[in-house]
């Protein structure tokens, strides 16, 4: 009698754990839909814009006028400076 019920409780016991580890793995799927439930949300909101490319209200050359031709790219300058007050002594500049 008491190897039958220690049977029936190792039996028991793969049941529970095989259901729980099962259940476990369905996570991954609920993440992955939950991705892609996003998406489609984001799809959503973009859908109210007439346009399907947004990028194409912006001019991505940039301004252009008679002193530039078309092949130019400009020339970035970069200009940094540090203003700073030590104790008791007025504004300085560096850079």
């Amino acid at each position: 009698m008491g190897y039958l019920k220690r049977i029936g409780m190792c039996i028991s016991l793969l049941i529970v754990i095989i259901f729980v580890t099962s259940c476990g793995g369905g996570n991954k799927i609920t993440g992955d839909s939950k991705e892609a439930q996003i998406k489609k949300s984001f799809a959503k909101t973009l859908d109210m814009y007439p346009i399907k490319n947004l990028e194409d209200l912006y001019d991505k050359e940039g301004y252009r006028d008679g002193e530039f031709k078309k092949g130019d790219k400009g020339t970035w300058v970069v200009r940094s400076e540090m203003i700073i007050q030590p104790k008791g002594e007025s504004l300085t500049s560096r850079g």
